[in-house]
């Protein structure tokens, strides 16, 4: 069975205001980004955050975006380059690996 891959690309808000959902935000792109994917963002002020957060900054740059291809989510943008917020990415796809987070359905059921 092939492993189906999100393109974060293709979340990414057509304007700077909606997130391709609908959904009016005042954020930046990239947390617009966080929200369409995952409909939530980290909360670094949290210490468990900080510290993914930490081992991301660390790690290098290819294998952070490898991890995030290996979960599922391709953060390579059409130019080439990592979207804004690709470790924010790498940080929920962690969080969600780790039973920080759940992740939810449309039909608000939590999955693991």
């Amino acid at each position: 069975m092939e492993k189906k891959i999100i393109r974060a690309a293709d979340y990414l808000p057509k304007t700077n205001n909606d997130d391709g959902n609908g959904y009016d935000f005042e954020l930046p792109v990239s947390e617009q980004l966080l929200y369409s994917l995952f409909g939530d963002s980290p909360d670094y002020s949290k210490r468990k955050f900080e510290i993914i957060w930490q081992k991301f900054i660390d790690a290098k740059d290819e294998d952070t975006i490898a991890y995030c291809l290996e979960r599922g989510v391709d953060v390579i943008g059409d130019d080439g380059e990592p979207v804004g917020g690709w470790r924010d990415i790498a940080v929920m796809l962690k969080a969600i690996e780790r039973g920080i987070l759940k992740l939810k359905t449309k039909d608000s059921e939590e999955r693991p």
